[in-house]
């Protein structure tokens, strides 16, 4: 079972500024005169600080869109353990405290006939997130991320992705994000 911090130092450690990034800098460091390098230097880093940032927080909904559905799928595939084991779903809204929401059923997953298994803790692009794991009828495991809608969340519209074998919705319901992973269609 990896660790909350390590999945987030994973997720960091992959972003990278955009190639028109990386060619303005090195613009900047080509153009360079011996007796200014030093602060042109100083300049040029900061520029790449601000740039990296700038790109890591106003990433399109597009990218982010497909950034989650990374995540939710490498989340799915992993089988992590589960913190919580239950029976209803009422019984994750009482022993999750540590969600700054209350985990909700959602519609969809009550008219596909899922059974919850459990759940554990996790984060959905920096935002604590709560991963459900339910049976459907025909006994597959789907797991559920539940979000509050918030930041750059609030970009992410309904919709779907298909990511390394798994089928990826995304919708909202009371307030929150909701992220279904199950396996991708066959026939």
């Amino acid at each position: 079972m990896r660790k909350i911090d390590e999945q987030i130092r994973d997720y960091y450690s992959q972003q990278r500024p955009s190639a028109d990034a990386l060619a303005r800098m090195n613009q900047i460091i080509a153009t360079d005169s011996p007796r200014r390098s030093l602060s042109r230097l100083y300049i040029g880093a900061a520029a790449a600080i601000v740039i990296a940032i700038v790109t890591l927080w106003s990433l399109s909904s597009s990218n982010l869109t497909e950034t989650l559905a990374r995540q939710a799928a490498a989340g799915y595939n992993q089988k992590q353990e589960l913190e919580f084991r239950v029976q209803k779903y009422t019984d994750l809204q009482t022993k999750m405290k540590s969600l700054d929401f209350t985990p909700v059923e959602p519609a969809m997953v009550t008219e596909m006939h899922m059974r919850v298994i459990g759940a554990r803790y996790t984060t959905l692009s920096g935002a604590i997130a709560a991963q459900i794991v339910y049976v459907d009828e025909h006994g597959v495991p789907c797991t559920l991320y539940e979000v509050r809608s918030i930041r750059q969340l609030a970009k992410i519209g309904s919709g779907e992705r298909q990511i390394d074998g798994v089928r990826v919705s995304f919708w909202r319901e009371k307030g929150l994000l909701m992220v279904l992973a199950r396996p991708e269609f066959r026939g």
